[in-house]
């Protein structure tokens, strides 16, 4: 099959809609109220994007090839704060960078698994008694392949992924149903729609729902699931025309589409929590004309706002894979989201904590 060439891209001529209405403070966490206690669902989403190299003015062209060496972070708390990141180096060889409360960043980088050049990532995690990660990429023969962590990394399972587009993003899902962990891994297809690969811990894996409208090539993924009532699914892509997009599956799946247009084949990535009533506070993050990572938020029943002064300060390389995570700081919510950096070959750490904040790291 030939690949479908990516559009040319002017950020004047698609110009990003911005709503300048501020994002209200987060309410306390749904886990924090009398009604959420025991009946957390541990979610850890990561996505990832096209990336090149380059800077970010207006008369760039973006390369007509996709793919890109992706980013994955998910976040835990037990026994403090934690974080691991995953992304992949020049040897091939994706590594692991951990941060844990009151040490800070590790100095080393654990070497895991040798993967496709410029392969995405996902990655989520669950932390019963055991804490275990799981992160997923595509292998030298184009095979989506998992890696895990369960008191020691190893090999995972190979998941059904027929007709994988090469410059496909990952993203994915996890939770507890009735005693059965659940996982969901969404991938593009050669013809461009969407793939669902389902796992549960009593059946396995096997393909899920195919998602048939056209989104556009090398589109990033990002996911959440939400818990009020039912649990439901949120899964954010961008169509051939540009613009934001979200599946939605609660009983069955619809389509919402979006008022903004991130630029071609940004990363893409999304956090969630619950309001004190368990409505689904959700932000989406993807990468704006202006060459900085843009969030967007749906907060509860009052719809989507975009704020208009969220990770402006620092530029992220064209098409950056982004990756958010989230946990509870206190009786707050902390968000940290990670991209290349333009200006050099490590990636930026965005921080929230009641406002913005970034880092430059040394990987």
């Amino acid at each position: 099959m030939s690949e479908t060439p990516l559009l040319e891209y002017d950020p004047e001529e698609y110009p990003l809609e911005l709503r300048m209405q501020p994002l209200p403070e987060p309410p306390p966490p749904f886990w924090r109220t009398p009604k959420g206690i025991g009946c957390i669902v541990v979610f850890a989403i990561a996505v990832v994007g096209a990336i090149v190299g380059g800077v970010v003015p207006s008369a760039v062209k973006k390369s007509k090839t996709g793919g890109g060496p992706g980013v994955a972070a998910v976040t835990w708390q037990s026994n403090g704060q934690h974080i691991r990141v995953y992304f992949q180096q020049d040897d091939g060889f994706v590594y692991e960078g951990a941060w844990d409360q009151g040490t800070g960043w590790s100095p080393n980088r654990a070497q895991l698994f040798q993967a496709k050049t410029g392969t995405p990532l996902a990655a989520v995690v669950f932390a019963p008694a055991q804490v275990q990660i799981h992160i997923y990429y595509v292998d030298r023969s184009n095979v989506l392949q998992e890696y895990v962590y369960n008191n020691g990394w190893g090999k995972g399972a190979t998941l059904p992924s027929p007709n994988l587009s090469p410059i496909t993003s990952l993203t994915a899902i996890t939770w507890n149903e009735s005693m059965s962990q659940q996982t969901r891994v969404y991938y593009q297809r050669q013809d461009n729609t969407l793939q669902e690969v389902v796992y549960s811990s009593t059946n396995g894996w096997s393909p899920g729902q195919s998602l048939g409208n056209l989104a556009y090539p090398g589109t990033g993924l990002g996911a959440v699931a939400t818990s009020y009532n039912n649990v439901s699914f949120h899964i954010y892509w961008q169509a051939n025309d540009l613009s934001l997009h979200e599946y939605i599956w609660s009983n069955t799946w619809s389509n919402n589409i979006l008022q903004w247009s991130p630029v071609p084949a940004s990363g893409i990535s999304a956090v969630t929590w619950p309001d004190s009533s368990g409505n689904p506070f959700i932000r989406v993050y993807f990468e704006n004309p202006a060459g900085t990572i843009q969030e967007v938020g749906y907060n509860g029943t009052s719809g989507w706002v975009l704020d208009p002064s969220a990770l402006t300060d620092n530029l992220v390389s064209l098409r950056a894979p982004i990756s958010a995570a989230l946990w509870v700081n206190g009786d707050d919510i902390e968000i940290r989201a990670y991209a290349k950096s333009n200006s050099s070959s490590t990636h930026t750490e965005f921080t929230y904590s009641g406002s913005w904040t970034s880092d430059n790291l040394s990987f």
